[in-house]
């Protein structure tokens, strides 16, 4: 066997020990033994690891003489050196003082586990120390048969040595490096309580981090990072620190909250939908016709509207087995959550619509109108269609009536500017249209703050009163408004590069929120990274406020007197800002049309927001049992119970897209796979030997339906998957979750790739996301444009 070498580089000192004789559990002593003779040797001394013939005081002892040339003759050997005996005990670990007291039960428990742990690890070094003791006697020999070798190499290399150093080094006798059986002993069981003192510290480090409970995602939010790359460096490290030092078992989510079944069935549901999707294809290549039988049994579906509910109806749609007529008086689909985008020309109109007979081919028909009027017991809707090419046509456009089976209702909403003298008056942004007029009142007040008559020094405060824009509403829509036009006064005013430079300075954003908190919709500390966020790069954010009054050029504001220390309103503050340009973004209001609805509906159909109740199939109560399930209400229309089978419930769903879009595809599911929407709960009309059976009967659909245990129509459940909301200056706020299980909360850089990614992934058609991701482009290297028409 090849002996192992182990040398001293400065004295040439090399121990061989045959390896292959000792017990793998003798090697660790060995490595500690030959540290310590080096560290005896050359004052080596470790920060971790501490020698008691390494400390300081020990090594005072140790003298080292000039190095000189030998002065004998030839042959001599040069004088003997003497040392004081050494004997190598265990290392020990410094003393830390670490005292904690327990505050409360949970400190207890933790202390009760500590020392049950460290008992364990006892009990596991009692049986290492027996190990130990039956090897320590054929180490204690074989240490005293190297002993005589190691002094020999010792003498030999001095022997050939052409200068000497002098140094006080460990004798040489063998009983040097005989261990004690009891000092081992007294060591393990130092090494031990040093142990349980740094587990009882890093308890107490623990338990003083978590006193104040801190998201990890928004930790590094309080360093005041500039750097993009840093924002991302620190929040990842942030994470990953707390994902290791600071997270404990009764801190995770409750994994009981994750609805599994909601998720599986929207993976099936997912598969039906591409399967009806594979099956449109020769329909519309027009390659296959329906079957005359197909034909005669299709329902007629009128969909009113053309928003989010609509939209997903449209395109889930089996048009094989539903005859689709749409009504709306605008002929796109938006993707209304980039409307503040294109009101700045960060992207174009038409980068994120889809006209509605490109959203599917096979409707029957679009009419561009909008319905007046509806008789439910005749099921029959009046149409008033748009009047086109009103420059050359004359007379009034016409008015059509239309027969249905079903009658969908997803009008959305409008913004509720009632009752603020001079809120009409306000821009709104709503729809594309609101955006277009948006984006040119926006250029004409830049415009018109840059004309020589406010130009200089001496018109400061008129020419920051014409560029000064008043967003009323501290809602998503509020806060990305706000963020974009920062952004937009940030990219006009680049010197050298911007359309307007000599407006840097005096473009002022007001937003005005009566609540107490901006985005109320995320959790708390992201309403506060809002606040800072907007506050930070210069906007002006009133909370609790309401407005009084909109009027020419000015905003009268009411702001709350809060008592600082009971919290109670002791008054109000009126004050009124000077404002170039006011955007309403504050609440909302049922349509007209809901208003007619409600007539000929129960009055247990009425909500006290004016919206229509509906059931958790999306029915609405109607007059006779004949009628239900003619008629479905869905999107912002709609008043659907959030958790309670209890059509009553006033906790409600939000009027988000995200809502009406999952209703949309709900309600063309339902419709297409036939269920009887006049019984409760709905059921399959036609199954295998029925003899009712006004639709087509589709034996593979039902096969599909049984095998997942669904020939009762299951009911809506919104899946909730999170929030985002752009700040401006490449920062975001993501709320991420599945239903009421929290995934993870963002706010900064990596909130904003995620909203852009996001964002990008929903647009409903390939075609938008190129155009968007060229917009996106053309804005970061061209700067955004500024014409109008």
């Amino acid at each position: 066997h090849q002996p192992s070498v182990i040398s001293g580089n400065s004295n040439n000192i090399k121990i061989n020990i045959n390896m292959m004789k000792l017990p793998w559990t003798i090697i660790p002593l060995l490595v500690l033994a030959a540290a310590a003779t080096l560290c005896q040797g050359f004052g080596v001394q470790r920060r971790s690891l501490t020698f008691p013939q390494c400390s300081s005081s020990s090594s005072s002892t140790t003298t080292t003489t000039t190095t000189t040339r030998s002065t004998t003759s030839r042959g001599s050997h040069p004088k003997s050196r003497t040392t004081p005996q050494t004997t190598f005990l265990f290392s020990t670990l410094d003393e830390e003082e670490t005292t904690a007291k327990n505050t409360n039960d949970n400190q207890e428990k933790e202390k009760d586990e500590t020392d049950r742990r460290v008992k364990d690890i006892i009990t596991g070094t009692d049986l290492v120390k027996d190990h130990f003791e039956a090897s320590l006697e054929e180490l204690k020999e074989m240490i005293q048969e190297d002993g005589a070798l190691l002094q020999q190499q010792i003498h030999n290399g001095d022997k050939n040595s052409d200068t000497t150093t002098t140094t006080t080094t460990s004798s040489s006798s063998s009983s040097s490096f005989q261990l004690s059986k009891q000092d081992m002993g007294e060591n393990i069981d130092e090494l031990l309580r040093h142990q349980k003192q740094l587990v009882l510290k890093e308890q107490q480090r623990q338990r003083d981090v978590l006193v104040t409970p801190r998201d990890p995602f928004l930790k590094w939010i309080e360093a005041d990072v500039v750097d993009p790359t840093m924002k991302i460096m620190s929040s990842e490290l942030g994470v990953k620190e707390y994902v290791q030092t600071s997270i404990k078992p009764d801190r995770l989510p409750d994994s009981g909250q994750l609805p599994l079944d909601v998720i599986l069935a929207r993976t099936m549901d997912t598969v039906e939908d591409i399967a009806i999707h594979l099956a449109r294809i020769p329909y519309e290549k027009g390659n296959v016709q329906l079957k005359p039988a197909m034909a005669e049994k299709r329902k007629t579906v009128v969909v009113l509207g053309s928003g989010w509910a609509a939209h997903a109806l449209m395109k889930v749609a089996d048009n094989a087995k539903l005859r689709l007529i749409v009504v709306s008086p605008a002929n796109h689909f938006v993707f209304t959550p980039m409307l503040a985008s294109s009101a700045v020309g960060t992207v174009e109109y038409r980068s994120m619509t889809e006209a509605v007979r490109s959203a599917n081919p096979m409707i029957d028909d679009y009419l561009e109108g909008k319905a007046t009027a509806v008789d439910v017991h005749n099921k029959k809707v009046t149409v008033q269609l748009n009047s086109l090419l009103e420059s050359t046509r004359e007379g009034q456009p016409p008015t059509v009536e239309l027969d249905y089976d079903h009658l969908v209702v997803s009008v959305g909403c409008r913004v509720d500017d009632k009752g603020v003298p001079g809120a009409d008056k306000a821009f709104k942004l709503k729809k594309t249209d609101d955006a277009v007029r948006l984006r040119t009142a926006i250029g004409e007040c830049l415009e018109y703050a840059s004309r020589p008559d406010v130009a200089g020094p001496d018109h400061v405060e008129e020419r920051r009163k014409r560029a000064t824009f008043v967003i009323v509403g501290g809602g998503p829509t509020g806060v990305e408004l706000a963020g974009e036009i920062l952004d937009l006064a940030a990219d006009i005013t680049r010197p050298h590069k911007g359309a307007y430079p000599k407006l840097s300075g005096d473009i002022r954003v007001v937003l005005a929120h009566s609540g107490p908190e901006l985005v109320p919709q995320f959790d708390s500390r992201l309403r506060q990274e809002a606040l800072k966020s907007l506050e930070k790069k210069g906007a002006k954010v009133y909370l609790n406020t309401r407005v009084n009054e909109v009027g020419d050029g000015f905003v009268a504001l009411s702001t709350k007197d809060i008592d600082s220390e009971t919290g109670e309103v002791v008054g109000r503050e009126e004050f009124t800002l000077p404002a170039g340009l006011t955007v309403w973004c504050a609440g909302t209001a049922p349509v007209s049309f809901v208003s007619q609805l409600l007539e000929q509906l129960p009055e247990e159909a009425r909500n006290r927001d004016g919206r229509i109740k509906v059931d958790k199939w999306l029915r609405p109560p109607m007059p006779s049992d004949e009628l239900m399930g003619s008629l479905l209400v869905m999107g912002d229309a709609a008043a659907f119970p959030e958790s309670s089978k209890k059509i009553t419930d006033d906790k409600l769903l939000p009027q988000t897209a995200q809502v009406a879009g999952q209703q949309g595809a709900y309600a063309a599911r339902m419709l297409a796979r036939g269920y009887d929407l006049t019984a409760t709960p709905p059921v399959l009309q036609c199954t295998e030997g029925s003899e009712r059976c006004d639709v087509y009967y589709d034996p593979l659909m039902i096969q599909w339906l049984q095998v997942r245990g669904i020939t009762t129509a299951p009911q809506f459940v919104f899946l909730n998957l999170g929030l985002l909301a752009y700040l401006g200056g490449g920062e975001a706020l993501s709320q991420i979750q599945i239903g009421d299980y929290p995934l993870f909360s963002y706010f900064g850089s990596i909130a904003y790739v995620l909203w852009r990614s996001v964002y990008l992934v929903k647009q409903v058609a390939t075609r938008n996301r190129v155009l968007v991701t060229f917009d996106w482009i053309k804005s970061a290297l061209f700067g955004r444009d500024m014409t109008r028409f």
